[in-house]
Formats: C-alpha cells, sequence, structure tokens
C-alpha cells in the first residue's frame, strides 16, 4: 500500500514539474519575440533620421533679422527614407514657437529643393544621397543675440535637435548660424 502511494506522488510530483517546464519554455519563447521586436524598434529609432550639415539664415541685412532659414540635411548613415509629409519641424526662440509641417513654404509650412538626388527621386522624401535644403519662413523674425532650438521630428526615427544663438550683429544678406 505504502509504496502504491509513493508511486502515485513521484508520478504527480513528475506532471507538476513537466508543467511547470512547459509554461517556463511558453514564457521564454515569448520574452524573445518580444525582445526581437524591442531591438528592431530602437535599431530603427537609433539609426535612422535626418542630420543636419548646415543652417543658413537670411533677409539679415534688411533690418537687422533673420526671416528665412536653409537647414542642409541629409540621412543618418543606415537609415531608412524619411517622409517629409510625416515630419514636424519646430523652432523655439524667445520670439515665440512655431511647429511647420512640409508643404509649399508658405506660413506654418515649410519646402525641400534638393542639391542632390540619390538612387530613387521620390518627391517629399529624402533618400539614400539626397542632399536636401529645407527651407523655413518664420513668422517672427529672430533679432541679435536671440537663441534658438530647432527640432526635426519625423514619424520613424531619432529626433534631431539644433540649438544655436544668432550673431551679435547680422549686416550680411546671409548669415550663417550653424554650425
Amino acid at each position: 500500500m505504502m509504496a502504491i502511494g509513493m508511486l502515485i506522488l513521484f508520478i504527480a510530483t513528475i506532471v507538476v514539474a513537466a508543467v511547470a517546464a512547459a509554461v517556463l519554455i511558453g514564457a521564454g519563447g515569448t520574452m524573445e519575440q518580444r525582445s526581437t521586436a524591442t531591438l528592431k524598434g530602437t535599431e530603427q529609432e537609433v539609426a535612422s533620421g535626418l542630420s543636419i550639415y548646415s543652417i543658413v539664415g537670411s533677409d539679415g541685412s534688411i533690418d537687422g533679422t533673420i526671416n528665412n532659414l536653409e537647414m542642409l540635411v541629409r540621412l543618418r548613415p543606415g537609415s531608412d527614407p524619411v517622409n517629409l509629409n510625416t515630419t514636424v519641424l519646430t523652432v523655439d526662440s524667445r520670439s515665440g514657437f512655431q511647429t511647420l509641417r512640409y508643404g509649399d513654404g508658405s506660413a506654418g509650412t515649410y519646402s525641400v529643393y534638393y542639391l542632390r538626388r540619390g538612387g530613387a527621386n521620390l518627391s517629399g522624401y529624402v533618400n539614400l544621397g539626397d542632399s536636401a535644403v529645407l527651407n523655413i519662413t518664420l513668422t517672427t523674425a529672430l533679432g541679435p543675440e536671440e537663441k534658438l532650438l530647432i527640432q526635426i521630428i519625423p514619424a520613424m526615427g531619432g529626433v534631431r535637435r539644433v540649438g544655436f544663438t544668432t550673431p551679435s550683429v547680422m549686416m550680411d544678406h546671409r548669415v550663417f548660424l550653424f554650425p
């Protein structure tokens, strides 16, 4: 009798261990899938987006203020093409805050022209090999010694921030602001 009880207890222990092992294996597989998805999302977030190479302000000679910005951008190494239709620019200064969307360059929008086109000529995208200039018309002019923060916020990819201060004297029509 006692041997049968021990045998039943032994079999029950083995069944419980097998169920626990199956649960752990299933949880491990789920964790692996989640970590792979997180890794892919993180890679895309870090390795994609635009790099800013220079920013030039114009209309500096008319009244000593800047009314327009030209921003030279290229893709970051390893980045997927950036869709400008889903990319927002923000311009923040003591003069005011602007949120700009891709368009024709009128108020509240920014436009683009390409200095050089890469392999894929998709309008409204910055592709591999493209050198593009984003044209920004400011609603409020920038004065001398004004701090400015510009952000490029793509739908997918890293946010690029650039901050600088305008020169104390702006006498030329074109003023180099960054780098």
